[in-house]
């Protein structure tokens, strides 16, 4: 049966960079050897520090490899890794199937917002490009011409609050006219 893996190698740094790429080439053969073996993703990080010393040595270069293999092939792949010299720590895990779902969905996941990115940069490509400062002058400009208007019209009441305060004036004036002319016919 054909499942994923991940196969995490720790090699010794002391070595030269051909020993440890023929190192590496050793290990994807084993894994293309057998039946199904197909490598996904090799990553190598480089070298970097330890937690704490193996053999001696503070140092390692770490190589993290995703593959499909025969469940088969993984005893001669573990027995490769123990015994050789060059090889500090191994780790092989099996990935398990929901996780390689949820893999699968976030990658969907990360490609409708990419889409989405992409037509909202389009959208905002094809809208009109409005400018803040103007708009802003304008505003600061359009009241000072309001009041002037305002200072030229004195005869007109600005709005409606101050029509209705001046036909209370005119009312009470003319009622205070007919008490005043009826005080005196009497």
């Amino acid at each position: 049966m054909v499942r994923r893996y991940e196969l995490m190698v720790i090699l010794d740094p002391n070595q030269s960079d051909e020993v440890l790429q023929e190192q590496i080439g050793k290990i994807e053969a084993l894994i293309k050897g057998t039946e199904g073996g197909e490598i996904l993703n090799l990553d190598n990080w480089g070298k970097k520090r330890l937690a704490y010393e193996i053999q001696g040595r503070p140092f390692g270069v770490y190589v993290v490899f995703e593959f499909n293999m025969d469940t088969s092939g993984t005893t001669e792949l573990e027995r490769h890794c123990r015994l050789d010299a060059l090889n500090l720590r191994h780790l092989l895990l099996v990935i398990p199937e929901k996780v390689l779902k949820l893999k699968e969905r976030e990658k969907e996941l990360k490609s409708s917002l990419e889409e989405r990115r992409r037509k909202m940069a389009e959208q905002s490509e094809d809208a009109p490009v409005v400018d803040m400062l103007s708009s802003i002058v304008k505003e600061e400009t359009e009241p000072e011409e309001a009041e002037g208007e305002s200072e030229e019209k004195t005869d007109e009441p600005a709005d409606e609050a101050d029509e209705k305060k001046a036909e209370v004036a005119e009312t009470a004036e003319a009622e205070s006219d007919e008490a005043k002319t009826g005080g005196a016919e009497s």
